[in-house]
């Protein structure tokens, strides 16, 4: 088996994108592979925006501290090796493929249990990513849910070393529940007894679910505005700075990561550190702090491209919370330039609300169909746009699209490419010319 083997075999054989409910499986085929995730301290991080970036941040933070770290996420956005990282590397090809050939047999047996028992993508994929951080004697790990919290494939960890919750608000209601309440209870359960957690929820219902979930687990907690904040932020293009204020005074961090809720992100990200540097007993640097936030890159989130002599930016803001951050962020970083917008999203997302919030801050809109099988009805997207803004054009090719774009715009306008990660992830192929890596 060679590298496109595998992945053919884990999109095709394990269908991409189809939504397994329960643990059974997962806790089946890690028993079988004898619970490697079981072999490292994990910090498990879930929360409706922003995971992504906390993670990203956790991985930088303890790389530079010098631990061999690994590194979990989804969705993939570059290379889906970008899933499974140590010290925010990819790992080889090569590993990929030596490690699923080993668990391949495992799934042959469970499969021929019948289809209930066949693990799915994520579960096989969740599986890869800890046996591989085992095999590589890896001294912490940084998991990212990749849905809610409560059935994710994830959540069979029993003692996370840190758990976070990054925020609650709407998104995957069809799966998760038509409520920031149930939204909250599913991510809630990733919170395991006796084990610290990180909140980053400030509504006060909403932060009643959780803190109700800690005192039936018996687990500590720390709250974002009240245990730990951040203050004085400057924002500038790739170069953002703020003071943390938690078990320390950290003045004048520079954050190379775009965007006001990043702010909030690396306050989290580094409250989850203080908590594990406590657990593990080593002590924080300040110096190796400062230095692994300036150095987190992380693709398609409020990224910064020169192509065809335009600005380009990618963003996944694919919900109304993000949609209101996003805006915000346009007004401050192009406040004097004319935007021009590349939207493109899923069947399931809340696209009327996402073009209401956004559509006074930019100039023309093309809506495009996103390379996905989640994207079946662009047109009705399109008109959910149109509705909110008059300047609405569909093009269904995403590269035409962006394309036409660049010839209706001039040099000094920014265009904003946003919406699914999917699109995001095409778009930065296209534009970077298929290079796949990143630091």
């Amino acid at each position: 088996m060679n590298y496109d083997e595998a992945l053919d075999y884990l999109y095709n054989s394990r269908p991409y994108g189809k939504i397994k409910y329960g643990l059974d499986r997962i806790i089946e085929l890690l028993n079988r592979l004898d619970n490697p995730q079981n072999n490292y301290p994990i910090i498990h991080i879930t929360g409706t925006n922003g995971k992504g970036s906390v993670a990203a941040m956790l991985s930088h933070l303890f790389r530079e501290h010098g631990f061999n770290t690994g590194l979990n996420i989804s969705p993939h956005i570059v290379d889906f090796r970008e899933r499974i990282q140590i010290n925010n590397k990819f790992v080889s090809k090569e590993l990929v493929v030596d490690t699923l050939e080993q668990i391949i047999p495992v799934l042959k047996e469970m499969d021929s249990q019948g289809i209930e028992c066949a693990p799915s993508y994520f579960e096989v994929v969740t599986a890869l990513a800890f046996s591989i951080f085992k095999a590589q004697k890896v001294d912490i790990s940084v998991i990212e849910v990749g849905l809610g919290g409560r059935f994710d494939a994830s959540n069979i960890l029993e003692k996370p070393l840190v758990s976070v919750i990054t925020g609650v608000s709407l998104d995957h209601t069809r799966i998760l529940g038509s409520s920031e309440e149930k939204i909250a209870t599913e991510k809630s359960q990733i919170i395991k007894y006796g084990r610290p957690l990180v909140n980053g929820v400030t509504r006060p219902c909403i932060r009643k679910i959780i803190e109700e979930k800690c005192a039936e687990t018996k687990s500590s907690f720390w709250t974002f505005w009240k245990d730990f904040n951040f203050s004085n932020t400057k924002m500038g293009l790739n170069k953002n700075e703020f003071n943390y204020h938690g078990d320390k005074v950290y003045n004048k961090i520079n954050l190379a990561l775009n965007g006001e809720q990043q702010f909030k992100n690396a306050a989290i990200a580094i409250k989850a550190f203080e908590l594990s540097a406590r657990e593990l007993g080593f002590l924080v640097n300040e110096e190796k702090l400062r230095r692994a936030l300036e150095m987190v890159r992380w693709p398609g989130r409020f990224e910064v491209f020169n192509y065809s002599d335009r600005m380009i930016i990618l963003d996944g803001a694919h919900n109304p919370d993000g949609a209101v951050r996003f805006r915000s962020n346009l007004e401050t970083y192009f406040g004097n330039k004319n935007i021009f917008l590349l939207y493109g999203g899923l069947d399931d997302k809340d696209h009327k609300t996402t073009a209401r919030y956004i559509s006074p801050a930019v100039e023309n809109v093309v809506v495009t169909r996103v390379p996905s099988h989640r994207n079946v009805s662009p047109e009705k997207i399109f008109k959910e746009w149109k509705s909110a803004k008059k300047d609405v054009a569909y093009i269904d090719n995403y590269k035409s699209a962006l394309d036409y774009l660049i010839e209706s715009s001039n040099k000094d306008d920014v265009i904003i490419c946003t919406g699914s990660l999917y699109l995001v992830s095409a778009l930065r192929y296209y534009i970077s010319g298929g290079t796949d890596n990143y630091d």
